[in-house]
């Protein structure tokens, strides 16, 4: 399911049955935040930073009915939860710096290449799959042929297609990129 689509039933969700639309929510979207909220207010804030946009969500029971990007509006609550965070421990400068080199913008950018990298690879078929998720664990060809029971030439042909496959599946991110 592509991001656009899941949003759009997460948001259906929320506005039918919130208890699951949240579970959804929460399931798709707790780990990135948490990574973008590590990288602004470091590891030892994020997780609480994190928490404290979706117990607002649950205790508020935000209607998501007139919100067109659910990733946006989520992105935007933990960008400006870390900012309040910031505040209060007196590192708001250090952001601000930041923010002002560009440091944030590449780290959100940099997060959803491998959002959707990762998405990507889960759709491979199964052999196309295994090999690129063993290759990106740093295993060589030899290595990984052995584990799935086929030859090198196997592997590196699952690795060829699997990449052609991925190239189709996210070009738009290529153009990002060049």
């Amino acid at each position: 399911m592509s991001q656009l689509h899941q949003d759009e039933w997460i948001i259906t969700q929320l506005t039918t049955n919130f208890n699951e639309g949240f579970r959804l929510m929460f399931l798709a979207y707790y780990a990135p935040l948490k990574r973008i909220a590590g990288r602004i207010v470091g590891s030892d804030f994020a997780e609480d930073a994190v928490q404290d946009i979706f117990t607002k969500i649950w205790t508020n029971r935000i209607c998501f009915g007139n919100i067109s990007s659910l990733k946006s509006y989520l992105y935007t609550s933990i960008q400006n939860q870390c900012l309040n965070v910031l505040r209060k421990n007196g590192l708001l400068e250090n952001y601000k710096e930041a923010l002002q080199n560009g440091h944030w913008e590449e780290s959100i950018l940099d997060e959803e290449v491998f959002i959707r990298l990762y998405e990507a690879i889960d759709r491979l078929p199964e052999h196309y799959r295994e090999a690129m998720i063993k290759t990106l664990k740093g295993e060589s060809i030899a290595k990984i042929a052995s584990s799935m029971n086929a030859t090198e030439d196997m592997v590196k042909a699952y690795k060829r297609r699997a990449k052609e496959l991925l190239k189709k599946q996210l070009c738009d991110i290529t153009l990002i990129y060049k």
